[in-house]
């Protein structure tokens, strides 16, 4: 969690961050060390309708766990993604968003299993891009990736699979 904070804060952009409110009884904002600098430069919110906070035009991209639910919701509404799979089905719908659908940038954890501040600040940038580039312009786009890959998920479904 410090790590992810400090990738966010390194990326000098703007941010919603969903903490749960208490974990095992203790509020997860209050771990944070860096909590006053986050609050100055994005928003920390306890829960959010993720598919609200995706479905707005500002949203340039989703750093995100990968669990179903997620990998889904930004595949349907074109927001390329930063991974940071764990375990059980997550590391799998990263692979599937890196691979099938070209939609996101998977984060490398050092050896410890973590992954570090730069490397966030890393894949945010790569996916933001600046005025020219960035996976976050060209999926978006009209017959971009995301767009292809939500027609082609819809003629699917409407063939029966």
């Amino acid at each position: 969690m410090k790590e992810i904070a400090r990738g966010l804060l390194e990326s000098n952009r703007t941010f919603l961050c969903a903490l749960r409110a208490l974990v095992d009884g203790e509020k997860q904002e209050d771990k944070l060390s860096c909590r006053d600098e986050l609050k100055k430069q994005g928003i920390i919110v306890s829960w959010c309708s993720r598919v609200e906070v995706l479905s707005h035009p500002s949203v340039g991209c989703f750093v995100t766990h990968c669990g179903w639910n997620s990998s889904s919701e930004s595949l349907v509404l074109g927001i390329p993604v930063v991974c940071l799979p764990q375990f059980l089905d997550q590391p799998t719908n990263a692979k599937l968003l890196e691979d099938e659908y070209k939609t996101r940038v998977r984060a490398t954890k050092n050896e410890k299993g973590v992954v570090e501040a730069d490397e966030i600040k890393r894949c945010i940038e790569l996916v933001m891009g600046d005025k020219e580039i960035g996976v976050a312009k060209e999926v978006a786009k009209e017959s971009g990736l995301s767009d292809k890959n939500l027609s082609a998920f819809v003629d699917e479904i409407e063939d029966g699979f």
